[in-house]
């Protein structure tokens, strides 16, 4: 097993579950791939790498954290509710009812103040369209943008900016003009319009580490699994069998092979290909694994002196603050201050930002955006930046997304950038380590 991120650990997991022995190489020396926290040395507090976000159809990513007895360790609201706050201090929610989706949607979003009547008149049956629609994958959704089919059916790029994209954007790490349109009709159909608990918001309310990694490597070590961190992969050794190509052994970085009956690899797309001879890495299955483009992320962890946030969650149209979390409430600190993280999606513009560059903008904006801020001492700034945060879901580029068989008989791909029909998401990372224990025991079978 290749890669202790969350593909792998799950992958690792439904096989040691199943009775077969495992072994697990991670290049870091713990688990959980590009969803860990640490230990701020100042402050004490723990940080994580990201705000990660689940919502209620994240099924399988709930039964993982069940499994391993954490799912406790998160919080997950009973029914949708997401405040959206605007510079000016006009406030709306929007929010379900208990009614049948999507009517469970319609009263908050007509009482939304974001955007004006006319808006919300044409977005009801764009909304419908997307709700009906039973193929979102053809070539008519997947070769354009999202955004570029919002526009084709009477969307304003205000409405846009600050309804379609208050969603899309922290949800697929993008906006619409980049994301396809399939896409978005899969965010919104699975997430909203035909689940009327879908998009109900969950996170943990301890650090990421606490809640997956850390107690995802002590069920693997009861199960018997061997697991290797902090060791690097050379290359994986393929030799043409009688009928097939097989992958033979694994070859470390200092020079120590590992041979098994199946390899599994959950790493980067491009850190897989890189794994393999040369003329596998050209083979016209595995090589379009090599056409994703990244997306970042760049999370600022502020903590001031005295309360200054009255919400645990809240939304921000018409500013460079996409979203704020409280943590100070979010996992149940004592204070006396609030320790605040500012979650910014799609950040293209801000990941060449410096510490100080971020920090100039950023803190008077929030003082404008929360009065309780303005006087309040900055008592700690640390940045956390993930250049490739997610695969991007760019129009066309479905066919990147390979399939858990390769053809190298007894290598078997997971990871969120896999074909799971999901962006890239923690849910996508876990369907893919299901599907990939899947494929083994079907072969064994």
């Amino acid at each position: 097993m290749l890669g202790g991120g969350l593909a792998g650990m799950t992958t690792a997991l439904r096989l040691a579950e199943a009775g077969h022995a495992v072994t697990l190489i991670e290049r870091r020396p713990y688990l959980g791939g590009r969803a860990y926290s640490f230990v701020d040395n100042e402050t004490g507090a723990q940080v994580d790498n990201g705000q990660h976000v689940f919502l209620s159809c994240c099924t399988a990513y709930a039964q993982l954290l069940n499994d391993v007895g954490t799912l406790e360790r998160t919080f997950l609201q009973q029914r949708l509710r997401v405040e959206v706050r605007a510079p000016n201090g006009e406030r709306g929610v929007l929010s379900g009812l208990p009614l049948p989706a999507p009517l469970h949607l319609l009263p908050s979003f007509f009482r939304y103040p974001h955007i004006g009547w006319r808006d919300k008149l044409r977005a009801a049956p764009a909304l419908l369209r997307i709700h009906r629609e039973r193929n979102r994958d053809r070539l008519e959704l997947s070769a354009i943008s999202f955004a570029d089919w919002l526009c084709q059916h009477g969307q304003s790029r205000h409405a846009i900016a600050n309804f379609w994209d208050l969603i899309v954007l922290p949800s697929l790490n993008d906006s619409s003009k980049n994301v396809s349109a399939s896409m978005g009709f899969m965010l919104f159909q699975v997430a909203f319009l035909r689940n009327a608990h879908g998009a109900n918001v969950g996170y943990a309310k301890s650090g990421l580490s606490n809640v997956m990694g850390e107690p995802i490597a002590a069920r693997l070590r009861e199960l018997g699994a061997t697991l290797m961190l902090g060791r690097s992969v050379d290359h994986l050794t393929i030799s043409k069998g009688d009928r097939t190509a097989l992958a033979t052994e694994i070859v470390l970085a200092d020079g120590q092979t590992v041979e098994a009956d199946y390899y599994v690899s959950s790493l980067p797309p491009d850190a897989m290909l890189g794994l393999l001879p040369q003329r596998w890495r050209n083979n016209p299955a595995l090589a379009p694994a090599a056409t994703h483009t990244w997306a970042p992320i760049v999370n600022l962890h502020i903590w001031y002196d005295r309360p200054v946030a009255d919400f645990d969650f809240v939304a921000f149209v018409d500013s460079p603050v996409q979203w704020v979390f409280n943590r100070t409430r979010i996992a149940g600190l004592t204070g006396p201050g609030d320790y605040l993280t500012v979650s910014l999606s799609g950040a293209w513009h801000h990941w060449p930002q410096t510490k100080d560059q971020l920090r100039e903008l950023f803190l008077p904006e929030l003082e404008r955006l929360l009065p309780l801020a303005k006087g309040a001492q900055v008592e700690r700034f640390v940045v956390v930046k993930e250049q490739r945060a997610t695969f991007q879901s760019l129009p066309g580029a479905s066919e990147n997304r390979l399939a858990a068989r390769t053809p190298i008989a007894n290598l078997v791909l997971a990871g969120d950038w896999t074909d799971t029909g999901w962006p890239a998401t923690m849910e996508s990372a876990v369907r893919s380590g299901n599907t990939a224990a899947a494929t083994i025991q079907g072969n064994d079978s």
